[in-house]
């Protein structure tokens, strides 16, 4: 397998588990947020306040979701050395900039060392100087 190919089948995994997780996130924080209104404050009957509640925890939870992917999917990557295995542009993606450049060295080839002759390298030039 090559980079594309990790790196389509991670992007594919990663996107299932985000979407999942992002959900879990809404739907806990949406059953708690309702727990305290109707337990707790002793409300009866839904009103505007549990739904304006509800869109803050629809966007609170897309917020904590994407925040907690990334921070996995950086785990993920450290974890299973998988930097050398994804293509640089998802590396883009996942990683903090720090991060991104220590996989970027690490995925750079060395430059090959040359033998040159003699003939080819640079000469001072002492033309026009007295000896």
């Amino acid at each position: 397998m090559n980079k594309k190919t990790y790196t389509a089948l991670f992007t594919i995994i990663s996107t299932i588990v985000n979407i999942v997780m992002t959900l879990a996130i809404i739907l806990a924080l949406i059953i708690l947020s309702s727990i305290v209104y109707f337990k707790l404050l002793g409300k009866q009957e839904p009103n505007s306040v549990i739904l304006i509640v509800w869109m803050v925890c629809f966007f609170a939870g897309l917020v904590i979701g994407m925040i907690l992917f990334t921070k996995i999917c950086t785990w993920v990557i450290d974890r299973f050395n998988l930097a050398s295995k994804l293509d640089s542009r998802a590396l883009g993606h996942y990683l903090p900039a720090g991060k991104k450049a220590e996989a970027a060295m690490k995925n750079e080839p060395e430059k090959p060392k040359t033998n040159m002759p003699a003939s080819s390298l640079p000469q001072e030039d002492t033309w026009g100087q007295s000896e």
